[in-house]
């Protein structure tokens, strides 16, 4: 394959440039997989990596980097598991939905239904801890954000705009129109990995 364009991120970390989502996933599974990084992070179009400066010099790091992405990837399979969020979709756990629906001139069911069959995936977090940007949702439904952002978005809650969900895993501030929440446990502080979703994770929505 072609390898994205590395550029420097100050004195301890690379960034490669790409647009393709399956491509940036999988050379993140591998990147993260071979120990070599301090952190891989996945953004919209890159996978930024962490490294020792002490340990390895910027041109031996990116020397390391261009060898990873110059692998034949083809045959690598994303190892991450898909989850299941059950969403509740009553009128508290949903404030937007039926606005959004009327929006793309159809019913509600027809709306969620189209973002059931959806094939959906985690793109990346960000914005605020735990927050997932999640890809696939049939390009057919618009809709964009709020001009005037909620003060109090509960945790668990499905915002949507076209063509991609937003996971509030924390409570706080949000601009996106709310169409269900999930009880799941989004973060566990807890755990060592305190965040149920990351990058990557191929996702199943189940309406309730």
């Amino acid at each position: 394959m072609s390898g994205p364009r590395i550029v420097p991120c100050g004195d301890d970390a690379l960034r490669l440039v790409t647009r393709a989502s399956d491509e940036r996933h999988l050379i993140a599974d591998v990147l993260r997989s071979s120990g070599s990084w301090r952190e891989v992070v996945v953004g919209r179009e890159s996978v930024t990596v962490q490294f020792d400066p002490v340990a390895l010099q910027p041109s031996a790091a990116r020397d390391l980097l261009k060898k990873t992405v110059s692998m034949n990837l083809c045959d690598q399979q994303s190892v991450q598991p898909e989850v299941t969020l059950t969403v509740s979709t009553d009128e508290a756990s949903a404030p937007d939905l039926s606005t959004c629906a009327e929006a793309n001139r159809c019913t509600i069911e027809e709306f969620l239904s189209k973002i059931h069959d959806s094939s959906l995936m985690v793109d990346m977090l960000g914005f605020a801890p735990g927050f997932a940007y999640v890809s696939g949702v049939d390009q057919s439904l618009s809709g964009g954000r709020w001009e005037n952002p909620r003060q109090r978005v509960p945790a668990g809650s499905i915002g949507f705009i076209k063509g991609s969900l937003g996971i509030y895993a924390l409570e706080g501030p949000g601009g996106w129109p709310i169409i269900g929440r999930t009880d799941a446990i989004l973060f566990d502080k807890s755990s060592p990995d305190p965040f149920l979703l990351s990058a990557g994770t191929p996702l199943q929505i189940e309406w309730a």
